[in-house]
């Protein structure tokens, strides 16, 4: 029964906007998640490589290993600094870039270290694939937490290059599918300050965790409204409570789950898989639920259990829907949005936010309130979790609800 999140070829962003298809061989221009720390005096570049300089500028809260493993959140700060999304220029200028987003006013910064993060997103596994860095001065390279490379130097960068081949420095990494964190240091002694990274292979890029479509059986429900009161309207109105005459409640699924079978008012709770277009109407009538291909004033409701190795602090999730949307995880309601739209297509989210999930099952359930014409969704997260159909007998006691602020990212090697 059980179906990991489906890693499609197409990325999905809480911003789209900042989705690329990065060329193979030429420059990663971005945007990438910027952080930088000063180095002690006379001690940039080839001096500071092996230096935690996020762990002098942090007291030790903040170090290389954890951003190169968990990445970070723009707008967190690391000692005077805050990390920012920035794209890097063509020609390679980390100085000139910072200056422009308003990370420093020094326009000749010495005896500094950059760290850029990014998320290459893999369609497949891919092995022994050739990456290129060219920097200024000294490098030092993290693919999901390890170290792949280091060149502690003081050299120019050079000019961009053309081929991977026309990199200084050539190495091999191994993707897996799904999100790859990359992380990049460059130290600066003196004079420029930039640097050139690209890879030989197919993928996209981001500065933030990429959220993947939930795939797999939900467990679904519906209860008509009023009549012309679907959609926008409906979106805070307990239809489970109204459809059951208070014996089954929003709260009680959102908290229990429920299980294949049972019934709430003129309906039973049915097992499907929600299909690639996100037609909720057309699944319901090809599950025998209903025989109305143009269910209008009705609501869907989705269960299913997320199932996570760790606590993931400010996983993030993405919705879109056709009309309105109402998330709950752990039975709290994590995102509303009282709206009458079409769900736009399967390449981005129209709404995004972040929640916590704990180590373990999570019920996650979606309501979606149709007032008429299209009725559907598509639902992900970026966090890497089994989805399962778990029945409320299997799930035992509720989770406890998590209220906790979104930190820091999780790892996003999704297999």
């Amino acid at each position: 029964m059980y179906k990991k999140i489906f890693v499609g070829l197409t990325c999905l962003m809480a911003l789209c906007f900042m989705t690329h298809i990065a060329d193979a061989q030429e420059p990663i221009t971005g945007p990438w998640l910027w952080m930088i720390a000063p180095t002690e005096a006379n001690q940039g570049g080839q001096a500071s490589t092996d230096i935690d300089s996020l762990s002098v500028a942090s007291g030790g809260d903040v170090t290389e290993d954890m951003v190169a493993a968990n990445g970070a959140n723009e707008g967190d700060e690391v000692g005077d600094y805050a990390w920012t999304i920035g794209e890097l220029p063509a020609d390679g200028n980390t100085n000139a870039m910072l200056v422009e987003l308003g990370v420093t006013e020094n326009a000749d910064f010495n005896d500094v270290s950059s760290y850029g993060l990014i998320y290459l997103v893999s369609a497949t596994a891919q092995s022994g694939v050739t990456m290129g860095a060219s920097s200024d001065d000294s490098v030092k390279v993290w693919l999901n937490g390890e170290v792949v490379h280091t060149n502690a130097v003081n050299r120019g960068r050079g000019s961009a290059p053309a081929a991977i081949d026309g990199y200084q420095d050539n190495f091999e990494v191994n993707l897996v599918e799904g999100a790859n964190l990359l992380m990049v240091k460059v130290s600066e002694r003196g004079g420029g300050w930039g640097q050139y990274v690209g890879i030989d292979a197919d993928v996209t890029t981001s500065p933030t965790p990429p959220i993947f479509h939930i795939t797999g059986e939900w467990l679904w429900m519906i209860a008509p409204t009023e009549a012309n009161q679907g959609g926008q309207a409906s979106t805070d109105i307990d239809s489970l409570a109204v459809a059951s005459n208070d014996a089954v409640t929003e709260e009680d699924i959102a908290m229990k789950g429920a299980t294949e079978g049972d019934e709430v008012g003129d309906y039973a709770w049915t097992l499907g898989e929600l299909p690639a277009d996100g037609n909720i109407n057309a699944m319901l009538v090809e599950l025998g639920v209903t025989e109305n291909a143009d269910f209008n004033d009705v609501s869907s409701y989705a269960v299913i259990t997320l199932v996570a190795d760790e606590d993931m602090e400010g996983a993030m999730f993405g919705v879109s829907s056709d009309d309105s949307v109402k998330v709950w995880l752990n039975g709290e309601v994590v995102h509303t949005n009282a709206v009458n739209r079409g769900r736009g297509n399967a390449q981005s989210f129209q709404d995004t936010f972040a929640a916590d999930l704990v180590q373990g099952d999570n019920i996650l359930m979606i309501k979606v309130s149709e007032r008429g014409g299209g009725w559907g969704m598509y639902a992900g997260t970026s966090a890497p979790v089994e989805a399962v159909y778990k029945s409320a007998a299997e799930l035992g006691t509720s989770v406890e609800a998590a209220g906790k602020l979104p930190t820091t990212w999780g790892s996003l090697k999704i297999k």
